[in-house]
């Protein structure tokens, strides 16, 4: 399964561990996590919020499912690359264990921005160099 081919109008297609090509709906699975083949299954258990503010750009949203789990993750900055079935996020302490997480919307009870990781306009503040893209609106300046 690749990251690029798994979602489909209305469901998931997956392989299973013994090698057979699943279907899942949308509102069937909590979330989908992309690891290596030993991963530990401690996603909501285990380094599930950010300790401290993320260095990777992104916008760091929490994310309240519907049976009460919480799970931090960043999204990336344009809102263009966000599934219309769902959010694709990098989880805290991701690694090859956690390398991503596909979380669909019906799964969720509340999305939460809790801050945006990255922003140009800070990093002209603090004295950097920063191109000025010009299609950008100047609101968030």
């Amino acid at each position: 399964m690749t990251p690029g081919s798994y979602l489909l109008d209305g469901h998931i297609e997956m392989i299973t561990r013994d090698g057979n090509l699943q279907t899942v709906g949308y509102g069937e699975f909590k979330a989908l996590c992309f690891a290596a083949e030993n991963a530990p299954a401690d996603l909501f258990n285990s380094h599930n919020l950010f300790e401290r503010r993320p260095k990777t750009q992104g916008l760091w949203a929490r994310f309240t499912f519907c049976d009460g789990d919480v799970l931090d993750g960043l999204l990336p900055h344009n809102l263009l690359d966000w599934p219309a079935a769902g959010y694709l996020i990098v989880p805290p302490k991701a690694g090859a264990a956690r390398q991503r997480v596909f979380i669909p919307r019906p799964a969720l009870r509340n999305t939460e921005m809790k801050g945006v990781v990255g922003n140009m306009a800070g990093k002209r503040k603090q004295g950097h160099s920063a191109e000025v893209d010009r299609s950008q609106l100047t609101m968030f300046d």
